[in-house]
């Protein structure tokens, strides 16, 4: 053997996303000159980076190279100890190759986050909402869910109550929310919350959500309704026991001296002549289709410098009235993200304004006819500073009701 190289610690401990600066020593053993080329090796090889590839020392002599290594901060960075290789190979000797290792502890890290499906919902008293508890990071994720309401105007219960996530997954959780009930609302009552995912001794996932709870009968109209109908009731009860009794007895009598002037009284036919009646038809009824809340969700994976764009169709049977929209930038990406319909821009706003997502309420309903056309594009000019990828990743939840066209 020609050469021979070694680390200065045979362990050392390192934090995901973090660089470390290692020496590496090489000394040629042999008499004359050498030339060593110096690569990575090893399952690790992706994190090692090598300041100089190549190194040229005389017969004897010594040098040190640093090796930079970067574990990436994601969920497939597993905790614990991992090898960090590196092969010098003598250029004269390929076959006198020899490799220098180090253990390195990799500390675990958490990234835990919980994604709304449905971030808002209309309901009288009681909603459903489902989201999903990811975990990014590099260690199992064991977390009970609580619902935070400091008005203590919401309360519900979750399915399941509690769940454990592997690095790199997601579970699926239903909340069954219940509000308090109200007998009379004068407006449009909204009602936000939390939901959060905690472990004992990690920092707690947390999300918003919001319950709009439509008016009900005001106060004051249930009054002045009463007042109506109770003068309503006095004018009928005022017809029916005086007014019309005394014209009924008046038409009666003159009925019948009218009668008694043009007809002979008949004592052997007593009976008045019969009388006739003639039914009313009936008024046909007309049933009226009620709308229901329904929910929209297009996802764009956008290539850097480049733009991508996801659509979806209104059923040729229905009409759909956009009512709310909620734009999801988890990663804090930077870019340009439009709503169109039909070919025409109806919203669009810059990303970088954009961090975790963004609720827009819509007061006047926007319109939607059958086979319309919603398209949802993304421009990526950057993606966020935690994000592993290449793309950018956006989505936005489209939210109104639904109802048969005429």
């Amino acid at each position: 053997m020609s050469v021979q190289t070694w680390f200065s610690s045979d362990e050392i401990g390192a934090v995901p996303g973090t660089e470390l600066i290692l020496p590496l020593s090489i000394q040629n053993l042999g008499d004359s000159t050498e030339s060593y080329t110096i690569v990575p090796a090893g399952l690790s090889a992706s994190w090692t980076t090598v300041t100089r590839g190549n190194v040229t020392l005389f017969g004897g002599s010594q040098d040190v190279v640093d090796i930079h290594v970067t574990p990436p901060r994601i969920s497939t960075t597993s905790a614990g100890p991992n090898v960090i290789a590196v092969r010098v190979i003598p250029q004269g000797a390929p076959d006198d190759a020899v490799v220098a290792e180090i253990v390195l502890m990799v500390q675990p890290f958490d990234d835990r986050r919980i994604v709304t499906l449905q971030p808002m919902q209309r309901a009288r008293h009681r909603a459903v909402y489902e989201f999903m508890v990811e975990n990014h990071g590099n260690g199992l994720a064991s977390c009970r869910l609580r619902l935070i309401d400091r008005t203590n105007r919401i309360d519900g219960s979750f399915d399941p109550p509690a769940v454990g996530v592997a690095p790199g997954g997601g579970n699926l959780v239903r909340l069954k929310a219940r509000a308090s009930r109200g007998l009379f609302r004068r407006s449009t009552r909204t009602l936000d919350f939390e939901v959060e995912a905690e472990q004992q001794g990690h920092e707690p996932a947390i999300a918003s959500l919001t319950l709009v709870q439509p008016p009900t009968i005001p106060l004051a109209a249930v009054a002045r309704v009463a007042a109506v109908l109770a003068l309503v009731g006095a004018a009928v009860a005022a017809w029916f026991g005086v007014v019309r009794p005394e014209i009924r007895d008046a038409a009666d009598s003159r009925v019948d001296e009218r009668i008694a002037e043009l007809t002979p009284a008949d004592p052997d036919d007593p009976d008045p002549p019969p009388t006739t009646l003639v039914d009313e038809p009936a008024v046909p009824t007309t049933e009226v289709a009620v709308a229901e809340p329904t929910f929209f969700r297009l996802s764009v994976d956008a290539p850097l410098t480049q733009t991508a764009d996801a659509s979806l169709s209104i059923p040729a049977t229905d009409v759909f009235d956009l009512t709310d929209l909620r734009i999801e930038n988890s990663l804090n990406e930077s870019g340009v993200a439009t709503l169109l319909l039909n070919g025409d821009t109806l919203f669009q706003w810059s990303l970088s304004n954009i961090r975790g997502q963004l609720f827009e309420p819509n007061i006047t309903p926007i319109r939607l006819e059958p086979q319309d056309n919603v398209t949802f594009a993304v421009r990526c000019d950057a993606v966020g500073a935690e994000s592993s990828k290449s793309t950018c990743t956006t989505a936005i939840n489209l939210g109104g009701l639904i109802r048969p066209a005429d």
